[in-house]
């Protein structure tokens, strides 16, 4: 089966946007994935193809699902500006911590134990 260069490149513009918005160099990407630094920067580049091992490795890393790295950027589906809302509220939430003390374990925990009874 021939692959396809339009695949390529969308893994590679995913991968690098997924990382600019984890604050990622490719060397930590590539530590947290246990791929080597130049293997991240030809995925990048478009230079090379993944395996399907390698993508869970790497959408592991990245803390995205599998998919998302497949997903063109002219899909219905925008992710880019939920990730960076999730993001500022788990910041917001978090120094925030301390004054408003176990509501925000609480309400984390509440919300994580409804999500997982509804899968």
């Amino acid at each position: 089966m021939e692959e396809n260069p339009r695949i390529r490149t969308i893994v590679a513009q995913n991968v690098k946007k997924y990382r600019l918005l984890n604050n990622l160099t490719q060397e930590k990407l590539a530590e947290l994935a246990d791929v080597s630094n130049t293997y991240i920067a030809n995925i990048e580049c478009g230079q090379t193809w993944v395996s399907d091992k390698t993508v869970r490795k790497i959408s592991a890393a990245l803390h995205v699902e599998e998919y998302l790295l497949f997903m063109p950027e002219t899909s219905s589906i925008k992710m880019t500006g939920d990730i960076k809302k999730q993001r500022e509220l788990i910041e917001y939430l978090s120094s925030r911590k301390k004054t408003l003390g176990n509501y925000v374990d609480s309400f984390f925990s509440e919300t994580f134990d409804y999500i997982l009874q509804e899968k």
